[in-house]
């Protein structure tokens, strides 16, 4: 791969994940919980048929996909399964702040949170190459998180609850829990990625996506009977749910682990001029971006809160200019 094609692999990373979440606003009546089933599949499904079509077009310098599976250790294999463990416990949490709240408000809370725990890893790592922008892409993450945080309280106003705490602002903290969660993500990948017997890009993703899977059964058992929103739900309603509903989730589970096999794969490059790890997580962050404008230009949120549609529009605005200092200072 040259440098000009990892940047294409980049965008194109940056587009799978900043539509997926755009399929859990499709059908509002499918639950959060139940979705997350779907995707969990989808993702898997995906990630195994990438690992044996395209992972499997390797050349006299690279592993395929089989090749991977022979050399690679327990230890990767365990690591990754327990990445897809971390990132199933914060996609969950930001699933349930995009039901609350919406995209334009659960990605870029959640991808500002995410930046911040990155930002602050590398104070214990290698060190970035511009500390000045690295850092101070933190310092704007925050604003994100003000600015989110301005734009809930505008909702709250122009659409008040009678009682209990507004959907908006549940969602917001939700969020804001997920990335928590999810800013261990990229590191816990990394390390099934390590040495020559680490994990190639497509074997990451598929156990990834296994470790996720074996774990959504579990969380969903908190969700399904504590949930956000709405009454109690059997597990049995997911075999209810219309076909269409199911291929939501599993397109969206889909486009992620195409997003993640891009992403990964531009992280691994050894060639000249590959990207650093954290530009290439910036530009994961920079799906966000692209979730929100979707939240705000096509499912027209928030709705009846003019507002705060001014301010999540700068939110997106402030997270993007977080990602080009990250990208950048890198």
């Amino acid at each position: 791969m040259t440098s000009d094609g990892a940047l294409l692999v980049l965008l194109l990373a940056a587009l799978l994940l900043g539509l997926w979440a755009n399929t859990m606003r499709v059908d509002k009546k499918y639950r959060f919980e139940l979705y997350a089933f779907d995707f969990a599949f989808g993702a898997l499904l995906a990630a195994v048929l990438l690992a044996f079509t395209l992972g499997n077009q390797g050349s006299s310098a690279t592993f395929t996909f089989e090749d991977n599976m022979t050399i690679a250790s327990r230890r990767a294999l365990g690591t990754a399964v327990g990445a897809g463990v971390i990132f199933c416990l914060g996609n969950m949490m930001t699933m349930a702040g995009i039901a609350l709240a919406g995209l334009s408000t659960a990605m870029p809370v959640s991808a500002a949170m995410a930046m911040i725990i990155t930002v602050v890893l590398q104070i214990f790592g290698k060190g970035p190459g511009n500390p000045a922008l690295v850092y101070g892409s933190a310092g704007v993450a925050v604003l994100v998180l003000v600015v989110t945080g301005l734009a809930q309280k505008a909702v709250m106003a122009a659409t008040p609850v009678k009682r209990g705490l507004h959907a908006g602002v549940k969602g917001y903290i939700m969020s804001c829990v997920g990335g928590l969660v999810l800013g261990a993500f990229p590191m816990a990948v990394d390390s099934s990625r390590a040495s020559e017997i680490g994990l190639g890009a497509y074997a990451a993703v598929v156990f990834t996506a296994l470790g996720s899977l074996l774990l959504t059964p579990l969380v969903n058992l908190y969700f399904l009977n504590l949930p956000a929103q709405g009454e109690p739900l059997p597990i049995t309603a997911f075999f209810k749910a219309t076909v269409k509903q199911h291929l939501l989730g599993v397109t969206g589970g889909a486009l992620w682990a195409g997003g993640a096999v891009a992403l990964f794969a531009a992280a691994g490059g050894t060639y000249t001029g590959a990207p650093k790890q954290l530009a290439v997580l910036a530009v994961g962050y920079g799906g966000a971006v692209i979730a929100a404008l979707c939240g705000l230009l096509i499912w027209g949120e928030p709705a009846g809160a003019p507002k705060a549609k001014g301010l999540l529009f700068g939110t997106a605005v402030l997270l993007l200019g977080a990602v080009a200092m990250l990208y950048l200072g890198a």
